[in-house]
């Protein structure tokens, strides 16, 4: 009996020991009166039903950021919005080419029409300025195209959230202007969108016409710059040789001597006489003492001679030797007359730069040249209704599901 008790406490002592749990969860299965059933037994276990959160914060954040978007881009888009009718241009900037230029990177190319590169970005800029808009407000009466009853009340000028002013009539103006360049054809695309077919194919035509007016004017205004540069070339020239004319007149009246290669040409023409002349005379006095050493002819030869021989002196101080020489007057003389065929050669090419300045300012060196004409547009094809729907169901999924991810990691590190 002792041995029983005792082992009996051992088996007390050894269940009081209770062995860790592993962390792990355990479904209790429940019997249909809703009370647990452990082994054969059922127990009571009381729970509480967990709350369901109300339809708007389950929904709320999916019907704000995607449904009433997508509403409203269906209301805006398939209802409201105004039918856009779009026309179409195409045109092309180019320039004439004199073929005057005689430079190898001409002989290249053959004289002709040439893209203008430079003057179609003009063109393009100009066609979306703020110049060309005050012209169409002007004359063509810009404001009642915007403001017709057809447009909707968000895209009519004026509206309620714009102000009636010069910016917002331009800012207005580029939604209805649309120009895109091809840079390797160099032709460009107009675009002119209006509330009426007529509207648009007016405007259309409006643009082309001012922008080949903006172009008349780079033209005159390339031609009158260019005569002028060649009339003030031309007078630069003129001064010049006048100038050189007025310091060699100086000159002269310092030197006294009108032409020193003229007259050196004389004196060497007198000195070639004097040399001849010389030669014959000694050689008569050699032939007049060989054969009658006593005749009185002979000292009148000898003084002769002498005296040429003297004036054959003179004649060569007279051309160098001396700083009143003609070889020393030569040098300014010469410095002086070459500056003054320079001058008139820079003269006479002026000359020819304004007469052909003048006859290539009655040329267009610059036009524009329509490829495609306007069209009138028999549908309005913006807004496209659907892409712009679809568009707006895309974007609100995106930022839903940016939103809905942020919001879930804030609730995860708050848990």
């Amino acid at each position: 009996m002792a041995n029983e008790v005792g082992h009996a406490k051992q088996e007390a002592r050894d269940d009081d020991i209770v062995a860790p749990m592993p962390t792990r969860m355990f479904l209790t299965p429940v019997g249909v009166d809703g009370r647990a059933v452990v082994g054969d037994n059922i127990t009571d276990f009381d729970f509480e039903d967990e709350p369901v959160a109300p339809f708007y914060k389950r929904f709320g954040l999916f019907i704000g950021m995607v449904i009433l978007p997508v509403l409203a881009g269906i209301l805006y888009f398939g209802i409201l919005a105004s039918g856009l009718y779009v026309s179409e241009t195409k045109f092309i900037v180019r320039s004439a080419s004199s073929g005057a230029d005689t430079t190898l990177s001409s002989l290249l190319h053959t004289p002709g029409l040439s893209r203008a590169v430079d003057e179609t970005y003009a063109v393009s800029a100009f066609m979306t300025s703020r110049d060309i808009t005050a012209k169409l407000e002007k004359n063509n009466g810009l404001r009642d195209l915007m403001s017709r009853p057809e447009a909707d009340i968000f895209n009519r000028f004026p509206n309620f959230h714009s102000r009636d002013n010069t910016e917002q009539l331009y800012k207005a103006y580029l939604k209805l202007v649309d120009i895109d360049v091809d840079t390797s054809t160099g032709i460009s695309t107009l675009m002119t969108r209006a509330y009426r077919p007529e509207d648009a194919l007016a405007l259309a035509k409006q643009v082309i016409a001012y922008s080949d007016e903006f172009i008349n004017t780079l033209n005159v205004r390339a031609h009158n710059d260019s005569i002028a540069y060649a009339e003030a070339l031309v007078k630069e020239s003129n001064a010049r040789l006048a100038d050189v004319e007025r310091r060699l007149a100086q000159y002269r009246d310092k030197e006294m001597i009108l032409n020193p290669e003229k007259e050196s040409g004389a004196s060497m023409e007198i000195l070639a006489k004097l040399s001849t002349e010389i030669s014959r005379l000694e050689a008569a006095l050699a032939q007049q003492l060989a054969q009658t050493p006593d005749s009185p002819a002979i000292t009148p030869m000898r003084e002769k001679i002498k005296s040429f021989r003297v004036e054959l002196e003179k004649q060569r101080q007279s051309i160098a030797g001396g700083a009143n020489s003609i070889a020393s007057k030569l040098e300014g003389f010469e410095r002086l007359t070459l500056e003054r065929e320079l001058a008139a050669k820079g003269l006479a090419a002026a000359i020819i730069e304004l007469e052909r300045s003048r006859q290539f300012a009655q040329t267009q060196r610059i036009y524009l040249q329509t490829i495609v004409e306007p069209n009138f547009a028999d549908l309005p094809t913006r807004p496209r209704r659907l892409l712009s729907i679809i568009a707006v169901l895309v974007l609100s999924l995106c930022f839903y599901w940016i939103v809905k991810s942020l919001i879930d990691i804030v609730l995860e590190h708050q848990a």
